[in-house]
């Protein structure tokens, strides 16, 4: 079958052309801002991509259309499918008929930590012997691409609360069985298609309503906005995680090893090399996932220790040799503050600056403009990338940080850099676009 995907370069969308690929199909697709990692690997699965959405495209008379969700009704390309009757369906629609519709389903959803997560439980389960399938949002480093089809029953899948297409408001995740359902966190994020938290909460329900009984639950202890969720209805079994003792699975140090406590037992020790508070929050939540599935506790440790990371995900830039440079994907403020303070305290006595590009549309909006401006307090210097089109005062609200510097493009800020002294400085790049800009104007300025 000749598959035709629209949108194919987001990191869902790209995840999907893998997997079609593998399947035996026939994978083309096309889209406007196409960059690494995914464009390479697109171009690695020898997967063609038209860099544009014009109508002529369909002359390549595909079987199928998978439509991505940046598509809308006002495009040309769109309305020519709907009045010439072609066949069309949705990225989770085909992903959860097609791919996941037999496999044994570990579901990672949450605000922050999905694609981190997800790549724990999948890099663990390939050293626990398994080829799992999975498809995340990001490349894990332990892997070379952000999905496989995998041999064994397993499937690991980033469960995004994002809406599915312009023709299905529902968000994606509502297509995907699961044999465990793991939510991280909740917070107020997409203020382009949601109005409220409550919003969000009541698609996360939806969710929750149609999970069988068997289906494992599992939350972190203590987080409020996931506990409203859970007294709407849930109707499977669940069990908590988190950094208390009162949770049902725990970190905990003990003389100066990190172990995990499950009840009353130990397990093994923790040595991640990952770094930051709120990953320890995402490795509990992998461990709880895959206990659920029945895997040994200590032999689940020796796989999540040899875990290296996700590429964008707080990864450290190894071409970067007198200074430590980080790229990171954040673009929400509780994900920015979590970077700033991961490197903060690993690196006491060194000043960070940040380079950060706030893009996303929640970020435009303003609807969380206190939350940002707080979320750099931690940063010796931040340069903030901030286009025209901002619904706040964006350079006035950070007029009470000293080191903070607001610009109009990322020309500016990359110019800005001029103006400091680099000796003994972290970098850390945030975006959820390409930061390839960034790291080449550092490598000419250190």
């Amino acid at each position: 079958m000749h598959i035709h995907i629209l949108g194919i370069c987001g990191t869902f969308m790209g995840s999907l052309a893998v997997l079609a690929k593998e399947s035996g199909h026939h994978v083309t697709g096309s889209d406007i801002n196409c960059y690494p990692p995914i464009s390479d690997q697109l171009d690695e699965m020898g997967i063609d991509v038209i860099p544009n959405y014009d109508v002529d495209q369909l002359k390549l008379s595909p079987d199928l259309i998978v439509i991505g969700n940046v598509m809308t009704r006002d495009t040309e390309i769109i309305e020519h499918i709907l009045n010439h009757g072609l066949t069309y369906t949705s990225g989770p629609e085909w992903l959860g008929k097609n791919i996941l519709a037999n496999r044994r389903v570990i579901s990672v959803a949450g605000t922050h930590g999905k694609t981190t997560t997800s790549s724990i439980i999948a890099s663990a389960l390939k050293e626990l012997g398994e080829d799992p399938g999975y498809l995340i949002g990001g490349v894990p480093i332990n892997f070379e691409a952000s999905a496989s089809l995998g041999s064994s029953p397993y499937f690991v899948i980033e469960a995004d609360e994002y809406d599915t297409a312009f023709f299905d408001k529902r968000s994606k995740f509502i297509h995907y069985p699961a044999e465990t359902f793991v939510i991280n966190n909740l917070e107020f994020d997409h203020a382009d298609i949601f109005k409220d938290l409550d919003q969000i909460k009541w698609h996360f329900h939806q969710l929750i309503r149609s999970l069988p009984s068997k289906t494992e639950v599992r939350v972190p202890i203590n987080d409020d906005n996931i506990s409203d969720l859970l007294d709407m209805g849930n109707w499977s079994s669940t069990k908590s995680f988190g950094m208390s003792d009162e949770a049902d699975y725990s970190i905990i140090s003990n003389e100066e090893n990190l172990h995990i406590k499950e009840g009353d037992v130990l397990h093994g020790n923790l040595s991640p090399k990952l770094f930051g508070k709120h990953n320890l929050m995402n490795i509990i939540s992998a461990f709880s996932a895959l206990r659920s599935i029945g895997f040994e506790g200590d032999k689940i440790l020796d796989a999540i220790n040899q875990f290296n990371g996700v590429k964008r995900r707080l990864q450290q830039l190894d071409q970067f040799i007198s200074h430590n440079v980080f790229d990171d994907f954040a673009h929400h403020p509780t994900a920015i503050k979590y970077g700033i303070n991961a490197i903060k305290e690993r690196f006491p006595d060194q000043k960070l600056c940040v380079l950060a590009e706030l893009a996303s549309n929640t970020m435009r909006k303003g609807t969380l403009k206190d939350e940002v401006v707080n979320s750099f307090s931690e940063a010796d210097y931040a340069f903030i990338s901030a286009s025209d089109d901002f619904e706040w005062d964006i350079e006035n609200e950070f007029r009470s940080h000293e080191g903070a510097h607001v610009v109009k493009s990322n020309q500016d800020l990359i110019n800005k850099l001029a103006s400091i002294d680099t000796d003994g400085l972290n970098f850390l790049i945030m975006t959820n676009k390409s930061s390839l800009p960034f790291i080449n104007a550092l490598e000419s300025r250190i």
